[in-house]
């Protein structure tokens, strides 16, 4: 009886951690899927661009177009947004309360037609990925227990790996966790404590572990921060191709009202602004300073001082230019090192155009080549 209680009680050790390593094991194969997916042209319906190309790690999980063409090359609207730590956001577009799935907001600009980010059918995606199916009969395996390739899965997949793509690894988070104040030059203290007074009032809108939430309990994430005042009659507006919040209620009360974005890794993001709009942060500072931007020629002339759907905390403030020094400075507290982003999701993929200071990983998988 001893013995066999003994080789049961093997048994049962070997069985639950052969079940607690296979539950261990399986999201990270759907992360390693998401990886391949994430970094490949094939998911483009011209397969000139891949998830990367908008959210790369080389510029902070965005890119350096102020407007992002799709793969036609006609310009959208709107900046495109960081994905770095996304997955801790409660919403995850800039221009909509509606959209708290990351799977379904993955899947808006992947088979989206106006305008066609990505430009991709259901039925062309799963026929690309099993004409590839040396590269992803096995992911697929691993991720699902099964060889099919089906959208569901996709968008699963995707999610999982760009819930990894998150770092708070910066010298002020550092400062945060330790107390120690000889993380942060004393440039970058003065301007942290810019950053926090009752003057500039930053934090009342950046404040939390991403600076992007409000500080006060019960506020809307979203803000019209005052960008644009384009007078007609008496009321003041956005331009009409970036309304904002106002598209999805209708109420003029949202115009120009977007997404308060995250403050870390702000420095590898530009341009700023929700329509790529600021060339540079000392541009973006001085507009809230003034209390709202002035745009004195073009189809957005206009003073956004005067917008009265202005966010009532942008009411401008006095800044030195050393104190606007300091403050650039505490912003690059906020930044983390690249090193920790790229060692983590290297493309797969060689590159489909080489650019300059870029290096393939060894043994990198040649990629695909659209045919028309």
């Amino acid at each position: 009886m001893y013995i066999f209680k003994s080789r049961l009680l093997r048994w049962l050790i070997v069985f639950c951690a052969f079940s607690l390593g296979s539950a261990v094991a399986e999201p990270r194969s759907k992360v390693a899927l998401g990886r391949y997916l994430f970094n490949d042209v094939r998911l483009s319906k011209l397969g000139n661009r891949s998830c990367a190309l908008c959210h790369s790690p080389y510029h902070g999980w965005s890119n350096t177009f102020s407007k992002t063409p799709d793969i036609y090359g006609k310009l959208a609207t709107l900046n495109t947004p960081s994905l770095l730590n996304v997955a801790d956001y409660s919403t995850y577009m800039q221009g909509t309360t509606k959209l708290t799935s990351l799977v379904e907001t993955i899947k808006r600009p992947l088979l989206s037609k106006h305008p066609e980010e990505m430009g991709m059918e259901p039925a062309l995606l799963i026929a690309r990925l099993k004409s590839a199916s040396d590269t992803y009969s096995i992911l697929f395996e691993n991720a699902f227990g099964s060889t099919e390739v089906t959208l569901d899965k996709v968008l699963f997949a995707l999610a999982e790996y760009v819930k990894t793509i998150r770092s708070t690894d910066t010298p002020y988070h550092q400062y945060l966790q330790t107390g120690n104040t000889k993380l942060l030059t004393v440039a970058q203290q003065k301007g942290l404590t810019l950053f926090n007074s009752e003057r500039l009032n930053c934090r009342a809108c950046h404040g939390g572990q991403l600076l992007n939430n409000r500080t006060a309990v019960n506020q809307s994430n979203f803000a019209n921060t005052g960008l644009y005042g384009i007078q007609s009659g008496d009321k003041y507006y956005y331009p009409a191709e970036a309304q904002g919040l106002e598209n999805e209620t209708g109420s003029h009360h949202d115009n120009g009202k977007f997404r308060i974005p995250s403050l870390v890794n702000v420095t590898k993001t530009g341009p700023w602004g929700h329509d790529g709009s600021f060339a540079t942060l000392t541009a973006v500072i001085e507009s809230y300073a003034r209390g709202g931007r002035l745009t004195v020629s073009g189809p957005n002339k206009g003073d956004g001082r005067n917008n009265a759907q202005k966010d009532p905390l942008i009411k401008g403030f006095s800044l030195t230019n050393a104190e606007k020094s300091q403050l650039l400075s505490f912003l690059n507290a906020l930044t983390v090192p690249a090193q920790n982003e790229l060692s983590e999701h290297a493309s797969p993929f060689c590159a489909l155009v080489k650019l300059k200071g870029r290096e393939d990983i060894a043994n990198c998988i040649p990629p695909f080549v659209y045919r028309d």
